[in-house]
């Protein structure tokens, strides 16, 4: 059997993928039966299918590993969630946020008890990495929102709970500690990057070297996304193969046994790992390159298939939650698209005509835009389709930023080497972001990944594209498939919009305790700000995005219009805004303003919009109702007054915990976490749910939760 590494790591990660999405009884269920039927393929037929019961096995080690860690780990710690707890460690990382408060992450004992890694906020300190603290506080267990998913995000990093409320914490000092001593260095060279870079090009080059993205605005994140470039800001095997060349020329110079100058090569790659913050995808990156280069010490060839299922299995043994870790994926998706299923394509072409470098290397893209594809649509709203062809132009320009941000690391920032070097990579990143924001804003360049078929499409052709490729080993048939559900995604997306379905959709999302509520269909928007000034600004935008619209014909604000403004007109760059309108009596707040779109008074005392195919009507009392094709839709908080005998055909109550005065609607929404209602047989009820109201030329109302 060749490439076993590879068959194994492959069965063991789909296995353990799956795992993660089912319970933990189906899990074992499954693995057994896996486990059955490889011993009785072998059993029955000796050695004739040997491979596919290699595979069945390594799949129900990944469903058994992922159910064990699930029982015997995660919910050893998870016990403590809602418990007062003390939690004494050592500082893994810090992160400052504004009002000086800073984000702790430690790696301690929970009362004595259990090992594990929490994080909380406190009051900023001269605390560093590597100190001792000591913290009191009540644990609760992380929560996923629409707008950013905390829960899953630092599940996968070994986070699994935050200590609110705290009433203690203090810390020792540490005179030495290597992971600090890497911080500080990293911090230095960013410091470097930003006195002799601007602003929007220093953000850029940090996070092209770094991986972190925190200082890119995130409109100019989203069209470097879009122009198909997001990954150079995941520090993976890129970064990796360069940091080692450099190295590599002068240790392969050596007089030195090939054992030591393997050696030698490692203490770089560990290094820039820590420097780049020790993500799933760098870690990956370095056993990969390890198993490259320590090849040779056995007189052995390396295979890329095989590394990549070793770092697999070594990667999530451990930690087999960072299964669902977007890097991690992402990252492995990436490898195979061009390490594996690039070579393969290429040889295929290369049958009947021979290729140049370009022509390959927009295969190579071709190949990993559409392996990361189904991955791509767990984690975020959009994917760029115009990758293959942008990088051909901005990965040059990218690698010589990268190239020069290693020589600024390896010469500390001295200013002999990092001036002239940081003037050439501030010429690269800024003709890096007035490419990705011309090619950015351009409507073809991304698929909107909220539509239902399109997702079915490329779930199906996927799944199609692995077992002729992985079992059956039909290559030609898995590249038609993957290519084609490519195409028909792009087809589908495009299609999507102009195709009529007379139908009107109120989608009301919450971020926290703020509100705002979407009025769509296909091609444009309204939206209305009814709580917390903008505060859920950004589950609006990531909506829109998700769905594919880019045209706001309105935006209504309703409360705190000196908050609200400003957050809109930031987060709503990337839209097509028609016009903002502010209650009569906030107008002065608005006067003078330098936003480039147009900014309206209405009256919220009894007046009336008319926008995006319906009617907004808003009372002094804080009540809006939406009446579209015949039907009411009333949004109200505990303020409000709402008599009991209207009868409405959907009631969201944006704040407040009774409500009563929704008996007569056909479906009630009440946003507040807790909530009661009081309804009448038959009606539907979401309590503390992003939901959505379609509403149908016939003027019936149908609902779901948004997800």
């Amino acid at each position: 059997m060749k490439r076993k590494m590879a068959y194994i790591g492959t069965f063991y990660l789909i296995g353990l993928f799956f795992a993660s999405f089912l319970s933990r009884g189906f899990n074992l269920a499954a693995a057994a039966v896996l486990v059955l039927s490889a011993v009785s393929a072998i059993a029955v037929y000796k050695g004739k299918y040997v491979k596919t019961a290699v595979c069945f096995f390594s799949a129900a080690a990944g469903m058994f590993l992922y159910s064990a860690y699930d029982a015997l780990v995660y919910e050893n710690i998870i016990k403590y969630n809602g418990c007062d707890v003390e939690v004494v460690g050592k500082i893994l990382d810090c992160n400052e946020y504004s009002g000086d408060k800073t984000l702790y992450t430690v790696k301690g004992i929970i009362n004595g008890d259990v090992s594990a890694k929490v994080s909380f906020f406190a009051d900023s300190s001269n605390a560093e990495i590597g100190d001792v603290v000591r913290v009191i506080g009540k644990a609760s267990e992380l929560k996923d929102s629409y707008k950013f998913p905390t829960k899953s995000y630092y599940k996968a990093k070994g986070i699994y709970l935050r200590i609110d409320k705290v009433s203690h914490f203090n810390f020792t000092h540490t005179e030495f500690s290597f992971r600090r001593l890497i911080d500080n260095y990293r911090m230095h060279i960013l410091n470097v990057i930003d006195d002799q870079m601007d602003g929007d090009c220093a953000a850029v080059m940090s996070a092209m070297l770094f991986g972190d993205k925190s200082a890119i605005d995130s409109s100019e994140k989203t069209l470097m996304y879009r122009a198909g470039i997001g990954h150079i800001m995941a520090v993976s095997g890129v970064h990796l193969s360069v940091v080692c060349s450099f190295f590599w020329l002068v240790i392969s110079r050596l007089p030195i046994g090939r054992y030591f100058r393997f050696g030698l090569l490692m203490v770089p790659v560990v290094c820039f790992v820590m420097l780049a913050g020790m993500s799933n995808s760098v870690i990956r990156a370095a056993i990969m390159i390890a198993l490259v280069y320590g090849a040779g010490l056995f007189r052995r060839r390396a295979d890329t298939f095989n590394s990549l299922g070793i770092a697999v299995i070594l990667l999530t043994a451990a930690s087999p939650f960072s299964v669902r870790d977007a890097s991690f994926l992402l990252s492995a998706a990436g490898v195979f698209g061009i390490g594996v299923a690039a070579p393969v394509v290429t040889a295929e072409f290369e049958k009947k005509r021979k290729l140049g470098g370009i022509a390959k290397s927009f295969i190579a893209s071709v190949c990993v835009m559409v392996i990361v594809f189904p991955v791509t649509m767990l984690f975020f709203d959009e994917v760029s389709v115009v990758s293959p062809f942008s990088n051909l132009i901005l990965l040059p320009i990218c690698t010589i930023v990268l190239v020069g941000g290693v020589v600024v690391m390896l010469t500390g920032g001295t200013a002999f080497a990092a001036v002239p070097v940081l003037k050439v990579c501030g010429i690269c990143c800024r003709a890096v972001i007035i490419i990705s924001e011309y090619i950015g804003r351009l409507r073809f360049s991304y698929i909107p990944l909220g539509i239902e078929t399109v997702r079915i499409v490329i779930i199906i052709a996927a799944v199609s594209a692995a077992l002729f490729i992985l079992v059956f080993e039909k290559r030609k048939s898995g590249i038609f498939l993957s290519v084609s559900s490519l195409a028909l995604a792009m087809v589908f997306s495009g299609m999507y919009k102009y195709i009529p379905d007379g139908k009107t959709t109120v989608a009301i999302l919450k971020e926290g305790s703020a509100v705002t509520a979407v009025i769509h269909d296909k091609r444009s928007a309204c939206i209305i700000d009814l709580k917390k000034g903008g505060n859920a600004a950004g589950s609006a935008v990531k909506y829109l995005n998700r769905n594919g619209i880019y045209r706001l014909n309105a935006v209504i604000l309703n409360t705190d219009i000196n908050i609200s403004l400003p957050v809109y007109a930031s987060g709503l760059e990337l839209f097509d805004t028609d016009i903002v309108l502010v209650p009569e009596n906030d107008m002065h707040l608005a006067d003078g303003s330098s936003f480039e779109f147009e900014i309206e008074s209405y009256s919220n005392d009894s007046g009336c919009v008319d926008v995006c195919g319906c009617s907004i009507a808003f009372m002094n009392d804080g009540t809006v109702i939406v009446s579209i094709s015949g039907a009411d839709i009333i949004m109200y908080d505990s303020k409000s007054y709402i008599s009991p005998d209207v009868l409405y055909s959907a009631a969201v109550r944006y704040s407040g915990k009774s409500v009563e005065s929704d008996a007569n609607a056909d479906i009630i929404a009440a946003m507040d976490d807790g909530s009661e209602a009081v309804a009448k047989n038959g009606t539907k009820i979401y309590i503390g749910e992003n939901v959505k109201f379609t509403v149908n030329a016939d003027g019936t109302v149908d609902s779901e939760e948004i997800e």
